[in-house]
């Protein structure tokens, strides 16, 4: 049988992209890696993603978090693979210049935390192993897509990469309080292919289906487009409609709540209806 896991570059994922001055008002100062989208983090569907490619060696850099960023990473026996977060800042040309160094003989895989994207990573590499330049990056019509390979080679640096076009991928910025709410629903609905959500979508309600959440069976889900993380209680009449709820979310008896992102440990209140919000502890931000 071959080994999936042989001629695999090691990854460096660049984790230290700080939040809009939109979004700090909603989550504080953090990186954009830490931000839950549909229950995973934006770190995590990355690595769910090297994870399915038996990557097999990644270094996580973070500017000021590596202990945050570690925390959201867990166990790395979790991913199959050899995971280190550590506070180093590095752009993504110190780190091409330092390659040398890394002895990496399979290439350097370099990703930019700093955005969402649909996985582009096999089609990336796959058009990039037909190609006989060094230093390539994923582009879509000019754009960056924050994800660059350098294989190994004799040069001491190379400075020009070779472009590789990927037409078929979702990306969003993560800049602004819509895009990230945005962006949650679109990887309910799967408008970004390749990434999941942390539950399984229903269209009924049931604690069996919602890791272990307590959801009242008369509470009501009007389409499919809501998500239940675990530890969630859902009370008896609360209304749910095109709702995210992350975990550990408490909804008071008849709350109503529509297209909404609710983030983990909020308590959401039958006083008023909320709607076209992200909910994040005490606070409702409208957008």
């Amino acid at each position: 049988m071959k080994d999936q896991t042989k001629n695999k570059p090691a990854a460096i994922i660049l984790a230290d992209a700080p939040l809009s001055s939109d979004l700090e008002t909603i989550f504080g100062k953090q990186d954009l890696s830490s931000l839950v989208i549909a229950g995973y983090s934006v770190i995590e569907h990355i690595l769910m993603e090297l994870q399915d490619l038996k990557i097999q060696d990644c270094i996580v850099l973070s500017r000021r978090n590596a202990s945050d960023v570690q925390a959201l990473i867990g166990d790395t026996r979790r991913w199959g693979m050899n995971i280190s977060a550590m506070n180093y800042s590095l752009s993504k040309e110190q780190v091409l210049r330092e390659y040398k160094s890394l002895s990496q003989p399979n290439g350097l895989l370099i990703i930019e935390a700093d955005r969402l994207r649909s996985r582009c990573i096999e089609t990336f590499l796959n058009k990039s192993a037909d190609s006989s330049y060094s230093l390539l990056e994923a582009k879509r019509m000019n754009e960056s897509l924050g994800v660059t390979l350098l294989k190994a080679n004799d040069s001491d640096f190379i400075i020009n990469a070779m472009p590789i076009e990927i037409s078929d991928i979702v990306l969003s910025p993560l800049r602004t309080s819509r895009d990230f709410h945005n962006a949650n629903f679109d990887v309910v609905v799967n408008n970004f292919p390749g990434l999941e959500p942390s539950v399984q979508i229903n269209t009924t309600i049931g604690g069996r289906q919602h890791w272990a959440s307590r959801v009242k069976t008369k509470a009501i889900a009007k389409n499919s487009n809501s998500m239940i993380a675990k530890h969630c209680m859902v009370g008896k009449g609360a209304l749910l409609d095109s709702v995210i709820l992350n975990h550990d979310v408490y909804v008071e008896r008849n709350a109503n709540l529509s297209n909404a992102v609710v983030m983990p440990d909020a308590i959401i209140s039958a006083e008023r209806p909320i709607a076209n919000a992200i909910i994040n502890g005490d606070m409702v931000y409208q957008v």
